[in-house]
């Protein structure tokens, strides 16, 4: 089978490479899975460079998210079948034809989901999602202040805020990304190159701050949200696109008693009982299938073009995710 792997880290487009090795056979409990769809996401980039909090040993397989076919089960899979459509959950090195899990860790995808939404439901729904509902629940009227808001977890924060009954305080980079997302339901939009983030929270929230807030960029836009934080107010950190350390004024600890925690998704899947994926899977395919939730695709690439398929990734204006197929 055609597997993409890299030896050594370092930039993708440079360290990863086209393999032909054996197919793994499966064991009791497992299923043999044909991946047909995997998305690139900035987790796999940061971990082909060795900047991620787990590192595989290499040579390595990269990618955490995918969905595909049950092409064959092992001895005692009794509630799997054989063409039954699914997502490996808690998985890794999906960028390759054929991978083995557990059965108990696989969910079925129903019918009304396509491959490709099915293939993007992992990472970035469940993370906005859990965040939102799981860790932070936020309350009906409450403000959501998040940045990288023209991001996919960011639009889905905003579509789940119109479900949900909250409102958002989105921050971008780019002026030309306003539109697009007051089109999409966000309540305000802050072009952080152009205004203060700090004082036009506290103008739109009376004064006060908000009560939660997102940061996935780190650096100076992180540091922006957490002094926008409110008495008691609590700010996730999910990410860190920027690359640079997170710098809190101890005011913002000491005199409001707020609260600065990472969140990270690989926690949750790695302690989750099969029963709470499928949970939280029944949930975010029905806000898949309702329209709530919307994975765009900006390019999909077959698997053995996986050099140009990461350099178009990260080109920062592209509309949607780049998909590795085949």
């Amino acid at each position: 089978m055609r597997a993409v792997r890299f030896a050594s880290f370092g930039e993708p487009a440079d360290v990863l490479t086209i393999e032909n090795i054996p197919a793994p056979q499966t064991g009791p409990g497992q299923v043999l899975v044909r991946v047909q769809v995997r998305p690139i996401n900035p987790s796999d980039l940061f971990v082909i460079r060795g900047l991620y909090g787990i590192l595989p040993r290499l040579p390595a397989v990269p990618g955490f998210e995918g969905a595909g076919v049950i092409v064959g089960v092992g001895e005692g899979v009794t509630d799997r079948t054989i063409g039954q459509t699914v997502i490996p959950m808690g998985a890794a090195g999906l960028w390759q034809e054929y991978v083995v899990v557990p059965a108990a860790r696989t969910i079925p995808v129903p019918a009304t989901i396509g491959d490709r939404q099915a293939a993007t439901a992992l990472i970035n729904p469940a993370t906005a999602w859990l965040m939102l509902t799981d860790t932070l629940r936020v309350e009906p009227g409450e403000w959501v202040l998040q940045n990288a808001a023209n991001s996919i977890v960011g639009r889905h924060v905003i579509r789940l805020a119109q479900r949900l009954g909250f409102r958002t305080i989105n921050v971008v980079r780019r002026r030309e990304v306003m539109d697009d997302l007051r089109t999409l339901g966000a309540d305000d939009i802050i072009c952080e190159q152009d205004e203060n983030v700090v004082a036009r929270v506290h103008a739109l929230t009376g004064g006060k701050g908000v009560r939660y807030a997102l940061d996935s960029v780190g650096g100076a836009s992180g540091a922006r949200l957490a002094a926008s934080l409110a008495m008691g107010g609590t700010m996730l950190v999910y990410g860190a696109i920027a690359g640079e350390p997170l710098t809190i004024h101890l005011g913002t600890l000491l005199f409001r008693s707020a609260t600065i925690r990472g969140w990270w998704l690989s926690h949750w899947l790695q302690t989750a009982t099969p029963e709470q994926a499928q949970d939280l899977f029944t949930t975010l395919f029905g806000l898949i299938a309702d329209g709530t939730l919307h994975t765009p695709v900006a390019a999909e690439y077959d698997l053995g073009d996986v050099r140009e398929a990461v350099i178009a990734a990260e080109h920062k204006t592209r509309p949607g995710k780049v998909l590795l197929v085949g």
